[in-house]
């Protein structure tokens, strides 16, 4: 198939969940399908890495990001009560460049990674439409309001409700929905009954996840015994989540063991977050070029989230890396039911650092951890899952086409009896 993909960022380097997950779709459609790629990137930087991506696609469009259009036009779409979030990721020169494409190159589907881009394909009722949401981002919006204060709950409050009335639209227009969890998909389907929902694990590389393949470093040795956390740092709930546990939890931790340490291992650190670093037991990493020798040398990984959306790839490197996680019962509900009970959930504050003060006396490698996540990627069969789930959205496609008649003279005839009676 021909198959046009829309991201909102470019899908590359796979160093963080969204690119991870958008890449490799973008890799496994490239390999039995002719791929064009149209997105957004955010970094002067990023232009470094177009031809890398070229190799998984016939042609890229790479657009930069205006920081300062797209606040207008997010601005404009509040003042205006519409949902702000899309109204960041529209661009005329992109919409122009698909128009543009959808007329010219006769593809057999688009597919959409992330519900910013649907705006894009709106328009596109003549072919097969899959929106890969990744998450339900509306109900985040929501979870932010329940942790922020006025006016900033209000803001998100309202954004939760504004886009949960385009997401229910564009489920019910597409071919097909995808969404990275069965919990994140029941959500959908009960926000928008009859549409066409699944559920679609996020990939993981358990051959890149290997601690048989990684070496500390004696400045890392230096940092030993820690408790780590891994994820993009300016991400609301990952800042919420290390500020909210270095506040309740690690002072119990101290206070048993007054060397442990704590590190924050992720890009683009947030102010509140390079400020734990005042603290000498807190290390905040800042970009690293990989994460894996820093889960290598920790005792215990933590995600502590409370707001927590779709399943956590921190989660799932750690456990793949040996690695003992605990997470709250937020971040823990979302892992598949095979991963759960390998991983110690708990919000108890108490009870949290008790737990953690065990793993770093007794800092021993978790090898059911990784066999069980081994055991799930074999299982999941992620390449095959996605051919499938594209199958099943140009079958979607071609019955709602061929019913499309039928519907409408079933509806004509409903008036005629009507105007009758």
């Amino acid at each position: 198939m021909r198959i046009l993909f829309l991201a909102h960022r470019l899908p590359y380097p796979p160093n963080k969940g969204d690119k991870i997950r958008s890449f490799r779709e973008l890799e496994a459609l490239s390999r039995n399908h002719e791929v064009d790629l149209f997105c957004f990137y955010d970094q002067p930087e990023d232009a470094a890495y177009f031809n890398d991506v070229r190799r998984y696609c016939r042609e890229l469009y790479a657009e930069k990001i205006s920081w300062t259009r797209s606040r207008a036009r997010a601005s404009l779409a509040l003042a205006l009560g519409r949902p702000f979030t899309p109204a960041f990721f529209h661009s005329p020169s992109m919409a122009q460049r698909v128009r543009r494409a959808l007329q010219s190159r006769h593809y057999d589907l688009v597919f959409l990674f992330s519900s910013s881009m649907a705006q894009y394909a709106e328009s596109a009722r003549n072919l097969p439409r899959v929106l890969d949401m990744v998450d339900v981002d509306s109900d985040k919006w929501k979870q932010y309001a329940e942790h922020a204060g006025p006016p900033a709950s209000w803001l998100w409050r309202s954004e939760g409700r504004r886009l949960a009335a385009s997401e229910k639209r564009w489920a019910g227009e597409f071919s097909l929905t995808l969404l990275c969890t069965p919990a994140e998909a029941q959500i959908m389907q009960d926000a928008a009954p009859g549409a066409r929902i699944e559920a679609f694990g996020n990939p993981l590389d358990v051959d890149y996840f290997d601690p048989s393949m990684v070496e500390t470093t004696s400045g890392i040795r230096a940092l030993q015994p820690y408790i780590i956390f891994t994820g993009s740092m300016d991400y609301f709930p990952n800042v919420d989540a290390v500020t909210s546990f270095y506040r309740d939890v690690f002072p119990a931790i101290r206070a048993q063991m007054p060397h442990a340490r704590f590190v924050i291992a992720g890009r683009n650190p947030a102010r509140a977050v390079r400020e734990l670093s005042r603290d000498p037991s807190v290390h905040v990493t800042g970009a690293v070029p990989d994460v894996r020798p820093y889960l290598r040398g920790a005792a215990v990984a933590i995600a502590p989230l409370r707001v927590a959306r779709g399943v956590q790839t921190k989660i799932l490197e750690a456990m793949c890396m040996g690695l003992p996680v605990a997470a709250s019962s937020k971040a823990a509900m979302a892992l598949p039911a095979d991963l759960v009970r390998e991983v110690h959930a708990e919000d108890d504050p108490q009870r949290l650092a008790a737990f953690l003060v065990e793993r770093l006396r007794d800092s021993v490698p978790q090898p059911g951890a990784r066999r069980a996540v081994l055991d799930h990627v074999s299982k999941q069969r992620w390449e095959e899952h996605l051919e499938s789930l594209l199958g099943r959205a140009v079958r979607f496609h071609a019955t709602g086409q061929e019913n499309l008649p039928a519907a409408i003279e079933r509806s004509s005839e409903r008036m005629e009896k009507a105007v009758e009676i």
